[in-house]
């Protein structure tokens, strides 16, 4: 049975195990980790997605699923995300989309493309290693 849980003490390792057996995540950053939302089928990780705060913004980080999820899923899973923001004062979710698949994802899941410039340590984005990617927003 597929079921939605919060990060906590008993799951923690567990979560911890899924996001290293991920290749492109290097390093599991345990401020981020702690506002993850987590997918479970019986006691198996199969999804995760947390945030990372900025102000009263929240930047998606380590949303990775099993491929054959379908976005009713998904959604149930940013839902408990978006309930965590709300629970930690932040106002929006902001995403980076690096290819045109993650960028519909984020649109089926309500995130719309921003248009105005973005700045990251103050440098405009489109001159960081980001340049390429599209930033999508979600009023929470």
């Amino acid at each position: 049975m597929l079921l939605v849980k919060n990060i906590d003490s008993e799951n923690y390792s567990l979560v911890y195990d899924f996001l290293k057996s991920v290749p492109s995540i290097n390093n599991v950053d345990e401020r981020i980790l702690k506002n993850a939302s987590i997918l479970f089928d019986d006691e198996k990780v199969i999804g995760c997605i947390s945030f990372e705060e900025y102000d009263s913004i929240g930047l998606v980080r380590y949303f990775v699923f099993k491929k054959n999820l379908s976005v009713l899923i998904l959604n149930k899973m940013l839902d408990n995300l978006v309930k965590n923001a709300k629970g930690r004062s932040l106002l929006k979710l902001v995403c980076v989309a690096d290819n045109d698949q993650i960028e519909e994802l984020f649109k089926e899941l309500d995130f719309e493309l921003i248009t105005k410039r973005i700045y990251l340590n103050e440098e405009i984005i489109k001159n960081t290693i980001f340049g390429k990617s599209k930033m999508l927003l979600k009023n929470i």
